[in-house]
């Protein structure tokens, strides 16, 4: 009987071991990420941007953090030459595991829209709901983004809902540093 329980109790860990690891759940692929935010712009540019040290430094003192990395990718969609707006995709670490997500800022540093495109935790992928995502639009960087400030979490997705508040203003930080007034 004891050699029985041991196969249950193992083949019950195995179980559980496989549905705790994550899963990935591609919502959008970059192309489709652009065409969908930039829907209504006659092109889509492609900027690459590098921080230097006095960007650094304004970076982790707005922010509180080092930037992870040196550069970053914006795209910026344009129409008869004038720019309807501007996008980063970008990833932060939820769990364990990093989420990507695209953010659109209009020209006047105001968050349009954010979506998940790619999310690899086992739980919390709620975040991706328009619901949630919904609250960061209108916001600026002169806000006191924040969750439990004004931004409500997802229950039992509190530390993806993190990410994402900690990855818009990222992306905030870095549209102001590079095209703002």
């Amino acid at each position: 009987m004891s050699k029985f329980v041991a196969i249950l109790s193992l083949l019950l860990s195995l179980s559980f071991a496989s549905h705790a690891q994550a899963q990935t759940t591609v919502f959008l692929k970059p192309s489709e990420a652009l065409k969908l935010i930039f829907k209504d712009s006659q092109e889509v540019i492609k900027e690459d941007k590098s921080l230097d040290a006095a960007a650094v430094s304004a970076f982790k003192s707005k922010l509180g953090y080092e930037p992870p990395r040196d550069g970053y990718t914006f795209y910026l969609g344009k129409t008869g030459g004038k720019v309807d707006g501007y996008a980063l995709i970008d990833e932060q670490i939820g769990k364990v595991m990093p989420i990507t997500f695209i953010t659109r800022i209009e020209p006047d540093g105001n968050v349009s829209v954010v979506e998940i495109m790619v999310y690899r935790e086992t739980h919390g992928g709620e975040v991706a709901s328009k619901r949630f995502l919904n609250q960061f639009k209108g916001k600026s960087l002169n806000e006191e983004l924040r969750l439990y400030g004004n931004i409500v979490n997802v229950a039992g997705a509190t530390l993806s809902s993190e990410a994402l508040v900690t990855g818009v203003k990222r992306a905030q930080f870095l549209w102001k540093h590079f095209y703002g007034s």
